[in-house]
């Protein structure tokens, strides 16, 4: 434990103290940190060392969940020149609660400060205890309070938005005491309105008046003046906070992450939340036509609909999926702590051991289910695709091959273990071994899928170069490898349309039915085009520009997927009904 002083402080707050150099917060129980919480409101450690940012995001989780936003747990607060909120701007930051718009309440927001602005520049954090306000309010003021329902809206411009309204006062939903859930109205970037419902104009501006001069009486109003290196953690629920206006906008940078309250009941739910988190379910939807293409490719009509194998091998080939992500999500616990918290939370929830069993019970489904394919099928294929599929899955992330950090060869791992051997598994359901040219389309759709993934890929190039993770991206350097997705998106989509017309002039389909190519066309000069703008906009560009021009890119990723996806599971639709029309003409 470090040494260290207690310095309360007014008029409410504690500040602890460093007496000597070289600890961190880590040195201290989490039940400490929150015992002190819950007495002081506010909590300043001095002296202590930061963390970097993956140790900031893992600490947090010893305290509560972190809040998950669009750019992951962090907030660096400091100011943007683009700014299109008022948070990112040097002026007064109003008293308000954060999480109000996202409909999750923090119970603890979590600072610490890199740079400090001098304290003649002020940029202070402001804090109001509503406790102690509701303590100070005579009964007839308090009624008011309780009485009062309030509405706030803002436009969604950044990563918070809409419409909300709240019981002016409320519990707090840890400690139970009652507080004031108030916003101060906003007249700057990103404005926010506040209405009193059933109040008449003049009824409204008064109450926001008086909660205004309740709430920055010297009795329940703290400033906090920011040095170097502090670190404070703060009752979301029990106070409001807000900012001082400061001058030198590029001397104030802090990073702030908001807790969640864990819920000390519901652990069963919590369980199979967490379990659902570490699979992924997000890319289900882009699974589907993995499984279901080749299917329709090879199956000869509905029969295969009749099969048991047909079930139990999809069953056996989700679970390798799920083997494969929860692997890959346990490897990177401790980067996507920054980036993806709620996996990595997930992760810290279950425990090492949780998500171990969780893991061997995969592969052990897989491969029983790979022997049961085999003896009821005769297909010899099952047991040797399932063995290389979690063996790729697991060296994928792990040692000794790592084919992550393997340079190109982690796209050439991708192809192999998402589309390929999944792609002939299921493939094998109804055919005793898939056709060459289901094959070759197999191949194709998965090298332009990769495509699309290395755009998803260099979103993390910074931090997977700075963790020493050398992937394909890295490997290629960040332009250039985006310049290599367009030419593989572009070659494989053409080489995937090539494969498809290949199969319909096999079974000599009507022309007619070459017009179902057309979506998958589309779907490939859609990612050409949006591939040659990404280039177009980074050329030029140093690393640190062209990567925030490629994450902003990065929401093109899912309708990319989807797009190639389902109209490639479009056309080997129409082959299968094709297929099916003609055998019942053939027995008319």
């Amino acid at each position: 434990m470090p040494t260290y002083t207690l310095e309360p402080q007014s008029p409410f707050g504690l500040l602890v103290r460093a007496t000597a150099p070289g600890h961190t917060l880590a040195s201290f129980p989490a039940a400490q940190i929150m015992d002190w919480v819950r007495t002081h409101r506010i909590l300043i450690f001095r002296g202590f060392e930061l963390f970097d940012k993956t140790g900031f995001a893992l600490y947090a989780q010893t305290l509560g969940e972190p809040l998950q936003w669009p750019f992951g747990a962090i907030n660096e607060l400091k100011v943007k020149p683009d700014a299109k909120n008022y948070l990112y701007t040097p002026s007064a930051v109003p008293l308000h609660w954060d999480g109000a718009f996202v409909g999750k309440i923090p119970y603890l927001i979590f600072f610490q400060c890199l740079k400090a602005p001098r304290p003649e520049d002020r940029g202070g954090t402001t804090f109001a205890d509503t406790t102690r306000a509701l303590a100070r309010a005579g009964a007839s003021q308090r009624q008011r309070w309780e009485d009062a329902t309030l509405r706030y809206s803002t436009e969604k411009v950044v990563h918070y938005g809409g419409s909300i309204t709240q019981r002016l006062v409320q519990p707090h939903p840890v400690t139970g005491e009652t507080t004031i859930r108030f916003a101060e109205p906003v007249n700057d970037l990103n404005p926010v309105r506040v209405e009193v419902l059933g109040a008449s104009p003049s009824e409204e501006s008064a109450l926001v008046a008086e909660l205004q001069a309740a709430l920055y009486e010297p009795e329940v109003f703290y400033v906090h003046t920011w040095a170097d290196n502090d670190i404070v953690l703060a009752d979301n629920h029990a106070l409001l906070h807000g900012r001082d206006a400061f001058l030198n906008p590029n001397e104030r940078h802090i990073q702030r992450i908001n807790v969640l309250a864990r819920p000390t009941h519901g652990k069963l739910q919590r369980f199979l939340r967490n379990s659902k988190i570490l699979r992924r379910p997000e890319f289900l939807p882009a699974e589907i036509p993995i499984f279901f293409i080749p299917i329709l490719l090879s199956a000869e009509d509905f029969s295969f609909l009749k099969t048991p194998e047909l079930y139990v091998g999809l069953a056996g080939i989700y679970l390798l999926f799920n083997f494969g992500d929860m692997v890959n999500t346990y490897a990177d616990r401790r980067v996507d702590a920054v980036y993806k918290s709620h996996l990595s939370n997930a992760i810290f929830e279950l425990g090492d051991q949780g998500v171990r069993w969780q893991m061997r019970a995969s592969v052990a489904g897989t491969v029983l289910i790979s022997v049961w394919l085999t003896r009821h099928t005769g297909r010899w294929q099952f047991v040797p695709l399932t063995v290389i599929g979690w063996a790729l899955g697991f060296q994928y992330s792990w040692q000794p091959l790592h084919l992550k950090s393997r340079g190109v060869w982690q796209l050439a791992a991708l192809w192999a273990v998402i589309f390929f051997g999944p792609m002939a598994y299921t493939s094998s359901l109804v055919t005793r071994f898939p056709r060459p040219a289901v094959l070759t389309l197999a191949a194709a759709y998965g090298l332009l899928q990769v495509g699309v993934l290395m755009l998803n890929n260099a979103e993390d190039y910074t931090e997977d170069r700075a963790a020493g993770l050398h992937t394909a991206i890295v490997a290629l350097g960040l332009h250039r490898s985006m310049r290599v997705a367009q030419a593989l998106t572009g070659g494989a989509g053409l080489l995937a349309l090539g494969s498809f017309g290949y199969l319909f002039k096999a079974e000599k389909l009507p022309k007619t039915a070459y017009l179902a190519l057309l979506p998958l066309a589309g779907a490939v000069g859609y990612i050409a085009r949006g591939y040659e703008a990404v280039n177009q906009q980074i050329a030029g560009k140093n690393e640190a520009d062209a990567t925030a021009i490629i994450k902003e890119s990065g929401r093109l990723i899912p309708k990319w997927l989807m797009a190639t996806a389902y109209t490639s599971l479009l056309a080997a639709g129409v082959l299968f009904g094709a297929r099916v029309l003609r055998a019942k003409k053939s027995v008319a």
